[in-house]
């Protein structure tokens, strides 16, 4: 490979990681703030409040679609190994809690507080990042902004006129289960190299059994039957649309903590507050303002924007110490290029006077 060539794919994977990582961050946040809105309809507007039967039919249906794809060889995809299942069981248990805790939370939760409460997620993935996969310490700019995002939760939480402590308490656990798994879901990308279809298998395989029996044991598929015959025909379209769009937010978390780190992805959530806030106001019988409510949730939103803009200077310092040190890297090239003819120049000048020494000596015997 030339020094030429070489050159230009680093650009090319400067380049590429950073859109690549991009295009997978805004694919999550498009539709994790979907999905939000379709849980809220169908566990609220609805009352299906069934957390284990919703997850057990969401698992189901990315079982039958992967087994399908795997058997029709439309990917290259192993089968499930109780081995692998077991490798990957800790994060699968995480995930399995935070899909059911949230679903809970959301019944007795505003949207703009369950978006609020979750986004504590970043100071949890923070102290995980450190402790778990053994990242530094990030900035002093970041920490800050992460600090300034938990504040704005508990600000905003003191205004909720709606406070349930049920629901809060699901929430605040559901916060920590989702830390956890996107923090073990990285470091089976890094440390094991899997891919994110690898895990998403096994985490459906994992996480069925549990969904299920929880949902015997609860009694669930009785209350589903009865209230199944209670919705109107709308309800079908809604739960298809929420069971399939909960697949591809599993896939769309999945390839976001792999590709772009669990800190990123939990940050990418905090993104979306803007949006989901202000319709979350006006939608699902609206909140009540309060100066605490509204002062906390805008301190969210400002800790999240703080994040994002230090985050994005820090990769173009990156970007530019990368360049520096391939320019360093050239100009030593470069050295070395003119360094050897001048030692090829001299040392033909020492042997040319070593061989005109020799003659002087054989004429001077002669």
């Amino acid at each position: 490979m030339t020094p030429k060539f070489a050159s230009i794919m680093k650009k090319l994977q400067r380049t590429t990681v950073p859109s690549k990582s991009f295009a997978v961050a805004l694919f999550y946040f498009v539709c994790s703030i979907s999905m939000n809105f379709l849980n809220k309809a169908v566990v609220s507007s609805y009352n299906f409040n069934y957390p284990f039967t919703i997850m057990s039919c969401q698992m189901a249906v990315t079982i039958i679609f992967f087994d399908t794809v795997r058997l029709t060889g439309l990917i290259k995809l192993g089968r499930y190994t109780l081995k692998e299942g077991i490798e990957f069981l800790s994060a699968s248990l995480s995930f399995a809690l935070h899909s059911t805790l949230s679903l809970m939370a959301l019944h007795g939760m505003n949207i703009p507080m369950y978006g609020a409460i979750k986004r504590c997620t970043p100071l949890v993935n923070l102290v995980l990042s450190v402790t778990v996969l053994k990242k530094p310490w990030p900035s002093k700019l970041l920490t800050v902004s992460i600090g300034v995002i938990t504040f704005g939760v508990f600000i905003a939480g003191l205004g909720d006129l709606q406070f349930d402590s049920y629901a809060y308490t699901m929430g605040s656990l559901s916060v920590l289960a989702q830390a956890g798994y996107m923090t073990l879901v990285q470091k089976s990308f890094e440390f094991h190299h899997k891919s994110t279809l690898e895990m998403i298998y096994i985490n459906a395989y994992n996480t069925m059994p549990l969904f299920l029996t929880m949902s015997l044991i609860l009694g669930e598929p009785e209350k589903v039957a009865v209230s199944l015959l209670e919705e109107d025909s709308s309800f079908y379209l809604i739960f298809i649309i929420l069971i399939v769009s909960g697949a591809v937010l599993t896939y769309a978390q999945f390839l976001c903590a792999s590709i772009c780190g669990a800190l990123t992805t939990s940050i990418v959530s905090v993104s979306k507050s803007i949006l989901q806030t202000v319709v979350g106001f006006f939608t699902f019988g609206g909140v009540k303002f309060h100066p605490l409510n509204v002062s906390g949730l805008l301190l969210n939103v400002l800790g999240g924007i703080l994040y994002t803009y230090v985050k994005r200077l820090e990769s173009q310092r990156g970007m530019g110490k990368a360049s520096l040190e391939e320019a360093s890297s050239r100009a030593d090239d470069s050295k070395m290029l003119f360094k050897k003819p001048v030692d090829q120049t001299v040392a033909v000048s020492l042997s040319l006077e070593d061989e005109n020494r020799n003659k002087k000596f054989q004429v001077r015997d002669v």
